[in-house]
């Protein structure tokens, strides 16, 4: 071969190898942004087979050391648990129209609008939304204005009353308590909102008498705390005295009951407690066992309990994560719908509950044949259900 030869192959491959290069160097270049998810990404993370993989495409390998990762590193979701981890894939154990879950919000956080209802839509979700009026008329950025009230609304969301200034009703006067219940009612009728459920700030005030009395003259039901699992019946909290053997509000002697209309109990997402933190992939666990706590109790078709979950913040920044009990990261929260909705739970909504005065019970109103949410036109009246007891597990 020619010297003049060797040069010219020589050239071709040399430009080859830069061209390559380049290639490789654009590829990157595109990519590298994404390895940092800022909380003010819009970004929904991937999914894979796995489960939430972070928009750099880094697995759940890279999990380790979560708890020391800086804000500025991508957050990523442990893959769903095997079967061996939880006993038994329970959720294949019960027929789907035994399997039904509420979803909730509260506080008019922007990042439910941002970022947790483009994943409810995505896995054809819907929620009920809990406002604080006066959060609304704030003019804080990081609270949802009422042209975000609105769009939730026009999207068949469920939004409801959270009282005027999310203050604690338990130590109120009877005015402070008619301006903050009876106040955010007609503020909601202002912009257009029917609010026919309450829910108490800081799960405070539904022991009380005095604020329940006023609460039950404006709303038909009213949302609180505390217990991972509602029993329809009301017989179902068998470690609280005395027991009850229906959802009625006042016992004979004139005491509350635990749960009734104006005390539906539910359970907020939250993953701090006795001094630590439990990461994504614990929380996600959590949440598998909390929305299968149903199937010992529903059968045939018939619902005797709900699990009912109310979530606030959304971040994709392990630092306000870490800082807020109650703030959930982006990926746990899509990985946690894409669960239900992989696994045939029906997410019904809160105005979804009806009562029947005479059995002092509730029921549901047009349960959907599917998690896209189509309804039947079938009421469903529970009773009889079997009593349980359920302890929180956080």
């Amino acid at each position: 071969m020619s010297n003049l030869e060797r040069n010219a192959n020589f050239r071709t491959l040399f430009g080859i190898v830069v061209i390559s290069i380049a290639i490789m160097l654009v590829i990157g270049s595109s990519s590298f942004p994404n390895m940092a998810l800022s909380k003010s990404s819009s970004h929904v993370p991937l999914l894979s087979n796995g489960g939430i993989i972070g928009n750099s495409g880094i697995g759940a390998s890279n999990l380790n050391g979560f708890h020391n990762q800086s804000s500025s590193t991508s957050l990523y979701s442990a893959p769903p648990p095997s079967a061996s981890t939880l006993g038994g894939n329970i959720s294949k154990g019960v027929s789907s129209s035994n399997k039904v879950v509420m979803i909730g919000f509260d506080d008019g956080w922007k990042s439910q609008i941002t970022y947790a209802k483009p994943i409810l839509d995505k896995y054809g979700l819907k929620a009920s939304f809990f406002v604080v009026c006066n959060y609304v008329n704030s003019g804080d950025i990081r609270r949802m204005n009422w042209q975000d009230i609105a769009t939730l609304q026009q999207d068949r969301m469920d939004v409801q009353s959270h009282t005027m200034d999310h203050k604690p009703l338990d130590k109120m006067s009877t005015n402070a308590l008619i301006y903050e219940i009876a106040g955010s009612k007609q503020c909601l009728a202002s912009h257009g909102i029917d609010s026919t459920i309450f829910g108490y700030p800081f799960n405070l005030g539904s022991n009380k008498p005095s604020v329940v009395d006023i609460v039950s003259k404006y709303y038909n039901f009213a949302r609180t705390g505390t217990y991972p699992l509602m029993s329809l019946n009301c017989n179902g909290f068998a470690n609280k005295k005395p027991q009850q053997t229906d959802c009625r509000t006042y016992l004979p002697d004139g005491k509350l009951t635990f749960a009734n209309r104006y005390d539906i109990r539910s359970d907020s997402f939250f993953h701090i407690s006795s001094g630590h933190n439990y990461g994504p992939s614990e929380m996600f666990q959590q949440f598998i066992q909390q929305v299968n706590s149903q199937v010992p109790y529903n059968n045939n078709g018939k619902i005797n309990a709900i699990p009912i979950i109310t979530y606030h913040d959304l971040t994709y920044n392990i630092q306000d994560y870490n800082k807020a009990g109650t703030t959930i990261t982006v990926p746990l929260f899509d990985q946690e719908m894409q669960y239900l909705h992989d696994n045939g739970f029906k997410v019904l909504l809160l105005n979804q509950f009806g009562f029947d005065p005479t059995n002092n019970v509730f029921y549901l109103k047009k349960i959907p044949s599917s998690t896209s949410g189509t309804a039947t036109n079938a009421a469903i009246l529970l009773s009889g259900a079997p009593s349980y007891s359920t302890s929180k597990t956080k």
